[in-house]
């Protein structure tokens, strides 16, 4: 049986937990971006080279961030667009799956087309597999 405190918290719960959500149409945090337009390059879901992403990111950023938070997103592009994970094609997979966002990123730089219209990379909408790596001794870049 529930007591009265937990029948208010259960009652309560699912009032609260939308407020925990960022907003529907907040950019994604800089260093979640930063890791998307690198993965797009690495993953072959446009003919945006990794080299040619960490160059020009910055077309693809349509002026959604500050100056600083694109400086800082530098590091994540180069990391992302350089990824060798044993999952990669997990990761890769999710993140081409995601059409509309890769759309976004690669049209303004002049890359081949999705074929789906834009929508906005939104930190409530992009999701990232996390790299995995079995052996423990070293980092995600063999």
């Amino acid at each position: 049986m529930i007591g009265r405190r937990g029948l208010v918290l259960t009652l309560a719960l699912p009032l609260l937990l939308p407020g925990c959500l960022p907003p529907s149409d907040q950019p994604a945090w800089y260093g979640r971006m930063g890791r998307f337009l690198g993965l797009v390059a690495n993953c072959g879901c446009s003919d945006i080279s990794p080299d040619r992403m960490v160059a020009e990111y910055t077309k693809a950023l349509g002026g959604r961030y500050s100056d600083e938070d694109t400086r800082a997103m530098h590091g994540y592009v180069v990391q992302a667009a350089t990824e060798l994970w044993e999952n990669r094609i997990e990761v890769c997979s999710e993140v081409c799956s995601q059409q509309c966002m890769v759309e976004t990123v690669v049209r303004p730089m002049g890359g081949r087309s999705t074929g789906v219209a834009a929508c906005p990379v939104t930190e409530i909408d992009l999701h990232l597999t996390d790299g995995k790596q079995s052996n423990v001794t070293g980092g995600g870049f063999p």
